[in-house]
């Protein structure tokens, strides 16, 4: 609009402003006619009177659009699901006109936060305010942009600020302690160097079929001659102690929703194992493969494409992080976990460690052993980390659920011992004890029988 053009002449495209009540300017028209028609000190005042209004609104608005500055800051810097995020607001007055109103409205995209307010600032002064929320969700999220909504004292015009300042909030899945679990014996740990002897690799008193990839030279002629069969010889060869966490992400057969799903346990399980091997005396070499959809920290209904995470074993906190920031965004993919093994042989060398977390304890958990078994005949060990429904889930089923899940655990239990595969389960919602903590403090508001409200500060550790 022509009028919109106007009022906006010079202005940075950022900053907006439109007439908010217009229809009083119908009655210039109006009042010009009667003047002509019947001319009176009163039309007069009324023309004055109008336009008067209109233009100190406008040259108040227009004023304050130059003067007026919002930024947000973050407080603190780590933050893991079920911390509290905090946020300061700084509102800037520059003008010697004193902000009445302004509506602050935020476009942020995080679960169940909306610091949106409405705040005052007098002239050449600044306002500060806080904004406080809970992370109960881990993932990539967004902070900004913001749009700030103010006008003049008669309510004529509105000045529109359009704030572009964002922040990627990324919130790590929470780290808890984890009970003993077994892993593959006959390893070497991680802090081990893997030494070679001064005359090579020393043959040992076994010999195995051979498989694609061995060399040559390692043929035991005599034994093949013998056999009928190529036979090779097996070497001693220290294991590197380096292990890959997998991740079993496939939709079907997750359960759950929220913090007590298996899909959230799964990571939580993963994260909180990478943390005890990363920062263990052992030093360990971790690495993560997974495969499954990680949504942008805006795209909330559109799905995504399946992706593969790989991180190959590294030792250190730095690793540590680098698996925490993977594992904070990704959600449930298609790929069952048997074809994820199959696709990634290669990434899995020779005496590396596999901890495979999956939530499938049923009929097709055999597919994914099978491709365990064929791992270890290339030199790669296992342990499995089978994660069950939680018990409110369970309970709500069909008729005798549970004794099915428990039949299930025991088959699957005496099928991985009968091929050497330590197992531990583990239900989803059991309580772990967080291992990474710090204590804060929050306000907390009682009411008192006469009606009233008492305000005081708790001190609680979180993690």
């Amino acid at each position: 609009m022509l009028l919109t053009r106007i009022l906006n002449h010079n202005l940075p495209s950022d900053r907006r402003i439109t007439a908010h009540v217009i229809w009083p300017l119908y009655l210039i028209p109006w009042l010009v006619i009667m003047q002509l028609i019947d001319p009176s000190p009163l039309w007069m005042v009324l023309m004055v009177g109008l336009l008067g209004f209109f233009g100190a609104g406008y040259a108040w608005v227009r004023t304050q659009a130059g003067a007026l500055s919002l930024s947000r800051r973050r407080l603190g810097t780590m933050l893991v699901a079920g911390d509290s995020l905090r946020e300061e607001f700084t509102l800037e007055n520059s003008s010697s006109l004193p902000l009445l109103w302004a509506a602050f409205e935020d476009h942020s995209y995080l679960p169940e936060y909306n610091p949106s307010q409405v705040t005052s600032c007098a002239g050449d002064a600044v306002a500060r305010w806080h904004s406080d929320a809970i992370c109960h969700r881990r993932g990539v999220f967004r902070l900004g942009p913001h749009t700030l909504v103010s006008g003049d004292p008669f309510g004529l015009f509105r000045l529109t600020i359009h704030g572009e300042q964002q922040e990627t909030l990324l919130v790590y899945p929470r780290v808890a302690h984890m009970p003993p679990i077994g892993l593959p014996r006959g390893h070497a740990s991680g802090r081990d160097r893997r030494r070679r002897p001064l005359n090579g690799d020393l043959r040992a008193p076994v010999v195995r079929l051979y498989q694609p990839g061995d060399s040559l030279r390692h043929i035991h002629w005599p034994i093949t001659a013998h056999r009928g069969q190529i036979m090779v010889t097996e070497l001693e060869e220290e294991p590197s102690g380096d292990l890959w966490i997998v991740l079993d992400l496939n939709r079907s057969i997750h359960r759950g929703s929220g913090e007590r799903s298996t899909l959230e346990y799964t990571v939580i399980l993963a994260a909180s194992l990478a943390a005890e091997l990363l920062s263990s005396s052992e030093r360990r070499s971790v690495g993560l493969l997974a495969v499954g959809q990680n949504p942008s920290e805006i795209a909330t209904a559109a799905p995504t494409q399946d992706q593969a995470t790989i991180l190959p074993p590294q030792r250190g906190q730095g690793q540590l992080w680098r698996i925490l920031a993977a594992l904070a965004p990704i959600q449930t993919g298609a790929l069952p976990v048997a074809d994820l093994l199959h696709r990634n042989h290669s990434f899995l060398g020779k005496g590396h460690t596999v901890v495979l977390i999956t939530p499938q304890i049923g009929a097709d958990a055999p597919q994914w052993i099978a491709e365990l078994l064929y791992l270890r005949r290339s030199g790669v060990e296992s342990s499995v980390l089978a994660v069950s429904p939680a018990s409110e889930i369970v309970d709500g089923s069909e008729n005798g659920a549970p004794s099915l899940i428990e039949a299930q655990q025991d088959s699957l239990a005496d099928l991985l011992a009968r091929q050497e595969i330590p197992v531990h389960f583990m239900q989803a919602g059991t309580p772990l004890r967080a291992a990474l903590t710090y204590r804060r403090r929050r306000t907390v508001l009682r009411t008192t029988p006469t009606g009233g409200v008492v305000t005081y500060e708790v001190e609680e550790e979180v993690g």
